[in-house]
């Protein structure tokens, strides 16, 4: 009999283990090659440049908001060194229009209306801690409180940095549901993550 618990825990133990490493590493394939989706509103591609994940939890509640906020973390897979610059990041509407992520300027205007929003974003969020805990964690200035720092026009990194923070776009008309696409213009290739609101 103890015999018998003895390997129903190592069984239960080891399932445990597979699930817990399942669900940090692999994710199911989307109709878009290239990117997976690892929760709900958590949707990762992996390319030759970088390798990003993203969160639109609090975008999927925002509808008719005239500013949309994303979650990003990215960093580069082995060999690879990337530079991401503010003006290559953007948003497209299910309308086809594209929007670029907000600048430093049009944030600091807006950010006393924003407080309450940001302060939401801050809980109705997903962790996204998908990469080694090896690599070392840094920053995506492109956003500072006022009076908080200094914004950043573009940020760094190799396949030893995770970069992580928040994305901002002001959209005229506000959010309206359907299908959007976010999207990073690099050097050699392109990053196209299509999220549904």
């Amino acid at each position: 009999m103890r015999r018998i618990f003895g390997i129903s825990g190592l069984l239960v133990l080891a399932l445990a283990t597979s699930m817990n490493t399942t669900s940090c590493k692999s994710g199911i394939p989307t109709d878009t090659p290239g990117v997976d989706e690892l929760g709900q509103y958590v949707l990762r591609q992996k390319g030759p440049e970088i390798e990003i994940v993203l969160g639109y939890r609090f975008a999927a509640g925002s509808i008719a908001d005239d500013w949309m906020i994303l979650e990003v973390a990215m960093t580069a897979p082995p060999t690879a060194s990337t530079t991401v610059h503010r003006e290559s990041v953007w948003v497209k509407k299910p309308d086809g229009t594209k929007i670029p992520v907000a600048s430093q300027t049009l944030f600091g205007q807006a950010y006393g209306e924003m407080r309450r929003v940001i302060s939401k974003a801050n809980i109705n969020r997903d962790p996204l801690d998908y990469f080694p805990p090896s690599r070392q964690p840094c920053n995506l200035d492109f956003f500072v409180a006022p009076g908080r720092g200094v914004s950043h026009d573009q940020v760094s990194f190799n396949n030893r940095r995770v970069c992580q923070g928040r994305l901002f776009f002001r959209v005229p008309g506000g959010i309206t549901p359907g299908r959007w696409v976010f999207g990073i213009d690099l050097e050699e290739t392109t990053v196209r993550i299509p999220f549904g609101l």
